[in-house]
């Protein structure tokens, strides 16, 4: 699985089971036009909130807490994950925010020697969440036009 089909699926669990097809408009009128696509419907509505309390419980005292420790605004929920290959360590953390305007979804990958876990990458996931609510990304906003999509860097439209 790659880090983009995992934050893929972590996105279908914040929302319900809508698993959608990957895409990623370059422009402006591809943003302003942007329809998501159903790859499929995962049946798993009835598992969403067990899923959940785990993933609230590895950010609140498990694997993931170190995010606690950048940003405690609003409820993240995660899950960490370790492994080497080869003498290189891969740790990762998939998670998925309850936000007023909808679930923001992170993955992040890291690769390295000794000091690389699944921790360390909830951690960032911390800095990460508490650098965009510092630039009040989570605050509500209308809907955004193709002229504010294209000057706003690093802008991805949502489903």
């Amino acid at each position: 699985m790659t880090p983009l089909q995992l934050g893929a699926y972590v996105a279908a669990l914040a929302n319900g089971g809508t698993l959608y097809y990957l895409q990623h408009p370059t422009t402006p009128e591809e943003a302003a036009a942007f329809e998501p696509k159903v790859k499929r419907t995962l049946d798993i509505v009835k598992y969403v909130p067990d899923l959940e309390d785990g993933m609230a419980g590895a950010v609140e005292y498990g694997t993931a807490r170190r995010l606690r420790a950048n940003f405690n605004a609003l409820p993240v929920f995660g899950k960490t994950g370790t492994c080497s290959d080869k003498g290189t360590r891969f740790g990762w953390f998939a998670s998925f925010s309850d936000a007023p305007q909808g679930s923001l979804v992170t993955v992040f990958f890291l690769e390295g020697g000794r000091p690389t876990f699944g921790p360390r990458a909830a951690e960032l996931t911390g800095v990460f969440y508490k650098n965009l609510w510092d630039r009040n990304w989570f605050a509500p906003k209308g809907p955004m036009d193709a002229a504010t999509i294209s000057a706003t860097p690093g802008t991805v439209a949502h489903p």
